[in-house]
């Protein structure tokens, strides 16, 4: 199962109303399937701007990163889930990439860029490449033998 992280600006009201909505959405995510890994509570703080939502406008807000395992056929009804809930000004559901493996030796950072694998490499494949002297000049389709506007 792929890793999402679902931001939340939750409506500025009292902690109690708080916890019971983001407990709400963690529900949510677990009726469907998903496994949640970590809830970060990024604090109550002032909107950049006055948001609409639910026929409302928001001045304040608090601020939650959810970070759940979910299939991706539930990631539409959670969606459609947080948009309907009133008590959320903006939900944004993101998936999270895994970051790339590599393998780095010392030993291979230590050579001259020379003599790295993947500069041998770059240069094998400049050296296969056709000279641009040798490659085919273009051809007129006019379907006569000649060019008739002097070329």
């Amino acid at each position: 199962m792929p890793l999402y992280e679902l931001s939340l600006i939750v409506r500025n009201m009292p902690k109690a109303g708080i916890v019971k909505t983001v407990q709400r959405i963690s529900e949510n995510i677990l009726d469907q399937g998903g496994y949640l890994r970590k809830i970060e509570c990024l604090g109550n703080r002032e909107l950049p701007y006055r948001m609409s939502a639910h026929g409302r406008m928001h001045a304040k807000g608090s601020y939650f990163l959810l970070h759940f395992d979910a299939p991706p056929a539930t990631i539409y009804p959670i969606k459609d889930n947080c948009n309907r809930d009133v008590d959320l000004v903006r939900p944004f559901v993101k998936k999270i990439e895994a970051p790339p493996t590599f393998q780095c030796t010392r030993h291979e950072e230590i050579k001259p860029p020379a003599y790295r694998a993947e500069v041998q490499k770059m240069i094998k494949e400049a050296s296969q490449r056709v000279p641009i002297q040798e490659r085919k000049k273009f051809k007129f389709n006019t379907g006569l033998d000649y060019y008739p506007f002097g070329h």
